[in-house]
């Protein structure tokens, strides 16, 4: 099972530790200082519920004081682009939507933004994440944002973009 976690740390002269201390606890497969709602994202692979109670009690250990856990649907909408080497991301944009939608019919067409390399839905506070690609960095508006509009104007209740720190 695929999680995102949302964490806030409790200290920002923590900020720094805590992101480290999350990328080295098992089951995490990628974290990033985030500006936005939240201070940290991590995306977790785990094979049980109680693993990922073990992430998030390590992740309190560390300085986070308060999670949103956002469990990936398997059976909706899960893309990942297939990359020679990993890519780093520069933003991640949560999106809520009107029901009712479905959310797996948007597969292609966010398959064909190149810079999305993934794309989920959630269980938790939004409906779907996205996760762009640090080549959008530079023009993101332009590379990815505008795209995405053509997809959201027509189901989309709000967006939320969080952009990466890069540490």
């Amino acid at each position: 099972m695929k999680a995102f976690i949302l964490g806030s740390v409790g200290k920002r002269s923590e900020l720094i530790e805590c992101l480290h201390a999350t990328r080295r606890t098992q089951f995490v497969e990628e974290a990033y200082l985030i500006f936005g709602t939240a201070d940290v994202i991590a995306k977790v692979k785990v094979n049980n519920l109680e693993q990922l109670n073990s992430v998030l009690d390590t992740l309190y250990q560390n300085g986070i004081v308060d999670t949103n856990t956002l469990i990936v649907n398997e059976g909706g909408l899960n893309f990942e682009r297939q990359l020679d080497k990993p890519k780093k991301k520069c933003a991640y944009t949560f999106i809520k939507i009107r029901r009712p939608a479905a959310p797996r019919l948007w597969d292609r067409f966010l398959q064909g933004i190149e810079y999305v390399t993934e794309a989920y839905e959630i269980f938790g506070i939004y409906d779907v994440i996205v996760g762009v690609s640090e080549d959008a960095r530079g023009d993101f508006f332009n590379s990815y944002f505008r795209k995405l509009w053509l997809l959201t104007e027509i189901n989309m209740n709000s967006t939320t973009t969080m952009f990466t720190v890069d540490i």
